[in-house]
């Protein structure tokens, strides 16, 4: 096998994956492609609840055609975390319900598809100060609906758990997924956080393979057959004592991704420290430049025809809101609609036609013919 390459064995016919990056910066994403040799589709943003959810790099993605997904964090600039709670008591006139509204019309005015993330990882350890599952489904609900009602029709709203959230049983049969689930009815994706972090988090760890990672939000996408699946964030560390290994992991998540059992998935966006603008130094580095050969598997993913999908429309999403097209006019002829009336006016004017040019025929033939 050639270095860096990937084999995907026969993917599902017609399926399609958006890959993508964190990607704060008009500067980051350009330098994400050149270092990758190929255009990275699906552009990851990070937002705190009282920050506008765009600014002139996230138009410049938009106008270069790439897709935003952009995660609202229930935190303010000054790191203050906000209660999931209070988000769910929110109604007209109150200051979290103004705060809605605001975002509602900034992703109308973005005039593109987005797609809008709540909170992501409301499992994780950062979430907890924020309240309970319970607490975050009424957040979650109230916010869609809210986004609804103020005529937002270009958003799809992604569901981001952590990998682990998948598999964590809870007891009676659920895992934490389950428990923070909003609802289908307010839900469009589902997308989980999935990292191989071996030893470097905890010495206690393991390397883990992508099916290991990813095959929990595989199982719980298949109890809800009409939403997509995702990855808004993934990666893997480097094994000190296997060196190669990371590269390998790249390529078996691009073999995982494009096969049968997987066509349920959508995007996938790799992540690591690079949208902080400095390189991590820990032992956790998820960067796909960690090592020659991790960069040489990251581009081979890229270049997979299957994880090439161009748009939100080849996901098989296109913008709600659709310009009517324009009625043709046009006044010296009547429209031919099946089985309206014009057509009737058509026909008797037909029969016209053929009778007068009979009578006119039969006036000229000679006397005797």
């Amino acid at each position: 096998m050639l270095a860096g390459s990937i084999v995907t064995g026969t993917p599902a016919p017609g399926h399609q994956i958006m890959l993508g990056a964190v990607g704060q910066t008009r500067q980051e994403v350009q330098q994400r492609e050149s270092e990758t040799g190929h255009r990275l589709e699906g552009v990851r943003v990070f937002r705190r609840w009282d920050e506008p959810l765009f600014d002139a790099h996230q138009e410049w993605a938009r106008r270069t055609g790439h897709t935003v997904f952009v995660s609202i964090k229930a935190r303010r600039k000054n790191g203050a975390k906000l209660s999931w709670r209070d988000i769910a008591a929110a109604r007209p006139g109150s200051p979290l319900w103004a705060d809605m509204q605001r975002q509602a019309k900034e992703i109308k005015r973005f005039r593109a598809l987005v797609y809008v993330v709540f909170n992501h990882e409301p499992d994780a350890r950062t979430s907890a100060p924020m309240g309970g599952p319970a607490d975050f489904v009424a957040a979650w609900r109230n916010l869609v609906t809210t986004y609804r009602a103020a005529g937002v029709r270009n958003a799809r709203y992604v569901w981001t758990m952590t990998g682990w959230a998948f598999s964590h049983n809870v007891g009676h049969g659920l895992t934490d997924a389950d428990l923070y689930y909003p609802g289908d009815a307010y839900v469009d994706d589902i997308a989980g956080d999935s990292y191989n972090w071996n030893t470097c988090h905890s010495g206690s760890g393991r390397w883990e393979s992508p099916a290991e990672l990813v095959d929990p939000e595989r199982r719980f996408g298949l109890r809800h057959p009409a939403k997509g699946l995702m990855l808004l964030e993934f990666g893997s560390v480097e094994d000190p004592a296997r060196p190669g290994r990371k590269a390998q992991w790249l390529r078996d998540m691009g073999q995982l991704l494009t096969s049968p059992a997987y066509r349920q998935f959508r995007a996938a966006l790799y992540w690591d420290d690079q949208h902080t603008g400095q390189r991590v130094k820990a032992a956790c580095d998820f960067d796909y430049r960690t090592s020659p050969d991790a960069l040489n598997a990251w581009r081979a993913l890229a270049a997979v025809p299957a994880l090439a999908a161009r748009s939100s429309c080849e996901l098989g999403d296109c913008a709600a809101a659709k310009k009517k097209k324009k009625k043709r006019r046009h006044p010296s002829r009547p429209l031919i609609i099946a089985g309206g009336a014009p057509v009737a006016l058509i026909v008797a004017g037909l029969v016209a036609l053929g009778i007068h040019r009979r009578r006119r025929a039969v006036a000229r033939r000679p006397t005797g013919a």
